[in-house]
């Protein structure tokens, strides 16, 4: 945890470090940054082996978006490898609810605000977007124009790349259902967090749904996944539906859905990256975005 004078302005969650990390050799490293309204999560991927080398994640202490970079501003200041010139390349990862998923062909870079007005009010925010070029897919999305700006200057002599929290997770569940191998029958996968479900669902053909939803108990995780499904055609007791994140088998949500759902699976850890023994079995899936951001280039 940092103070200053002004008060603290973010507590360290936990830091995992793999004992191969070498601050010499940060051209081999992928850096990706992870961050919300209340969190910053930090991952370092060996861009050659794919093993994860490096995770943490704080927890900022701020009123309003110009606190927040202020406490982005000392977390740098306390660790200064993370504005190192030397990385490979660096990823932004935003997670908000301004966001919107087109079709590829229906994709005009020109007028990506536009369609972001249909979903949200953007305000002063710039907007950016990914394209999934495999699943005919682009994400437009809005970010704080200051914030963007400071990460801009931060990493000017590294590679950046900006993209939305749903980005890594499309991308990171394509991956995992390529390596599973895609079938005609359409996979749904939820990965939970903590007060937000996003619901993806796949196919041999690509993509063919994906959404967030915010949530407050088991009944309304569980209305969300059955309503996708309902809405798509899908038979909760016939079709596949593959949990990830911040769930287990243990859980309330687990149970209940387990009621209603027949074919109900957990994710196994992704194929595209590697992990040491320092990281537990818990982290691989329930940080399943930020564990995928080094995949969208």
């Amino acid at each position: 945890m940092k103070s200053t004078e002004l008060g603290e302005k973010y507590q360290t969650r936990f830091l995992v470090k793999d004992k191969r990390f070498n601050t010499a050799v940060l051209s081999q490293y992928h850096l990706s940054i992870y961050i919300n309204d209340v969190y910053v999560k930090i991952c370092c991927v060996n861009a050659v082996t794919k093993r994860c080398l490096l995770f943490e994640e704080y927890r900022l202490v701020h009123a309003c978006t110009h606190q927040r970079i202020q406490a982005i501003e000392q977390l740098y200041r306390d660790h200064s490898i993370l504005s190192a010139k030397g990385w490979a390349t660096a990823t932004l990862c935003i997670s908000n609810q301004k966001y919107t998923v087109i079709p590829q062909a229906l994709f005009q870079e020109k007028t990506s605000a536009d369609y972001l007005s249909f979903t949200c009010p953007v305000g002063s925010d710039a907007s950016r977007h990914f394209t999934h070029s495999a699943l005919n897919a682009t994400v437009v999305f809005a970010i704080d124009a200051p914030l963007l700006d400071w990460f801009k200057s931060t990493y000017k002599h590294t590679k950046l790349h900006v993209i939305h929290q749903a980005s890594c997770l499309i991308q990171g569940i394509w991956h995992y259902l390529q390596d599973k191998g895609l079938s005609k029958s359409p996979k749904v996968i939820v990965f939970i967090e903590p007060n937000n479900l996003h619901v993806t669902v796949m196919k041999k053909g690509g993509l063919t749904y994906y959404n967030r939803f915010a949530y407050t108990d088991c009944d309304e995780l569980l209305y969300y996944i059955l309503i996708v499904m309902r809405t798509l055609k899908l038979d909760a007791g016939l079709h596949e539906v593959i949990l990830v994140g911040d769930i287990h088998k243990r859980s309330p949500a687990y149970k209940k859905a387990s009621d209603y759902i027949r074919r109900l699976t957990f994710m196994q850890t992704p194929p595209h990256i590697r992990f040491g023994r320092a990281f537990s079995k818990k982290m691989r899936s329930i940080y399943l975005d930020i564990l995928s951001a080094h995949l969208c280039h």
